[in-house]
């Protein structure tokens, strides 16, 4: 071994450790756990590195081979990281770019067998180095350079393609990044010895500030997706981990319906820039309302909006709270709407249930979801509920009547779409 080998295991250490903390970090993603094996390899690759100057036999020649296996499975899977990037890019060039990628492959695995060959023909001199900078002698130039070099060049063709043709440019920061350090880091194969760790580290240095940016783009992105999701879903989110937000299960929960009177006739008379003005700050009031009471919006459908209270945070209270918020929701809408478009009236309908809540996936992204007859109640109930008026089902009546300060009064049963009886049904105001 080198007299002074410490360089080498610190930067094996530093560029292992980089290596595990993709893996651990974004272990998920294909494309992380192929550039995680690359670091790890490198890393192992730097920590062998003070034996290139060690002349072997043949007896004893197990050491450079697996430098050189190491040294070959580093470079493919930086391939392989960077054609797994590619997927993403326009349906267009995909499946060039692979073609590529694929090709630069077979040419680094060509370069590793032959190095492995000319290892087990010659080890001394395959394992002997060169005096002066470079480490290799002109036969070694001639055989394995074209090689290598192609492999370079039809991997550097294939990430100026993805470069230029992704959607998505997250990534991109950290191609850029590759660019710069790979001449570092492969020269770490032909420099002389005491030079690996000062190369190696300049490239490792370039490709971690790719890999900061990276993540600070994608922080920031989470940061602007919060915006799209309820308060209650992005600090589940937060607090618990999307695993925890995804696990469907049954619980019982309440559901607010409201929807505007005379919606329909109103957006025909009006500009659409109008009615689209109006929306916005009627969903603006009904959002703040279920904030303050603990309801989570679902969803928007014209002038519809859905409120759960009780999911994705579990709330035992759900009932009254659910009944609580309606009736300010008809107190503050009706207010807003007095001001802005008296032709208009809210009408609300509560329900109170068990339902399946969780995540499901479709379109491409995962979507929130509650599903059960309390759903399609509380819709009813919010059609049946005329101007000003707020309607409950009988299940939130009975937890209201426990001592809730609040009045409900039973109306005539109705027959509501869906429901194969009479459902009855309860007004509910203030006490």
């Amino acid at each position: 071994m080198a007299p002074d080998s410490s360089a080498f295991w610190v930067l094996a250490l530093l560029a292992g450790g980089i290596g595990f903390i993709f893996m651990w970090t974004d272990w998920r993603s294909p494309p992380s756990r192929a550039l995680a094996m690359c670091f790890i390899l490198i890393g192992g690759r730097v920590a062998l590195a003070p034996y290139d100057s060690v002349v072997v036999t043949r007896a004893d020649w197990w050491l450079q081979a697996a430098t050189l296996v190491i040294e070959m499975f580093a470079i493919l899977y930086g391939i392989e990281w960077t054609r797994r990037v590619g997927v993403s890019s326009s349906a267009r060039m995909r499946r060039t770019i692979n073609v590529l990628f694929r090709i630069s492959q077979i040419l680094a695995l060509i370069y590793g067998l032959l190095s492995l060959g000319y290892l087990a023909i010659a080890p001394e001199m395959a394992s002997s180095n060169v005096p002066g900078t470079f480490r290799v002698r002109g036969l070694e130039w001639a055989i394995f350079a074209p090689v290598l070099g192609s492999s370079i060049l039809v991997a550097a063709v294939a990430m100026l393609m993805v470069r230029f043709t992704r959607r998505d440019k997250s990534e991109s920061v950290r191609l850029d990044a590759l660019a710069v350090a790979a001449p570092f880091l492969l020269s770490g194969l032909v420099v002389e010895t005491s030079l690996v760790p000062i190369m190696v580290t300049i490239g490792l240095l370039v490709f971690l500030s790719g890999a900061v940016r990276y993540l600070i783009i994608h922080n920031h992105r989470g940061q602007s997706m919060r915006q799209f999701l309820s308060p209650e879903v992005a600090r589940l989110l937060s607090t618990e981990g999307l695993e925890h937000a995804m696990r469907r299960e049954r619980r019982d929960i309440s559901v607010v319906f409201c929807d505007l009177r005379g919606f329909t006739a109103y957006a025909r008379d009006l500009p659409s820039e109008d009615v689209m003005s109006l929306l916005e700050r009627y969903y603006r009031q009904v959002g703040s309302v279920a904030t303050i009471h603990g309801g989570t919006v679902k969803d928007h459908a014209g002038d519809g909006v859905l409120i759960l209270v009780g999911a994705p945070l579990t709330d035992l209270d759900h009932a009254r709270k659910a009944a609580r918020l309606a009736l300010a929701l008809r107190e503050q809408v009706g207010a807003f709407l007095t001001q802005n478009a008296p032709q208009l009236s809210v009408g609300i309908g509560v329900a109170t249930g068990e339902a399946t809540v969780g995540a499901i996936r479709g379109a491409g992204r995962h979507e929130y979801v509650a599903v059960g007859t309390v759903m399609n109640l509380a819709a009813r109930l919010c059609q049946r509920a005329g101007a000003g008026q707020v309607l409950c089902d009988a299940a939130t009546a009975q937890v209201l009547n426990g001592g809730s300060g609040l009045r409900v009064e039973a109306d005539e049963p109705e027959s509501l779409k869906g429901f194969a009886a009479p459902v009855p049904v309860f007004r509910l105001s203030a006490a």
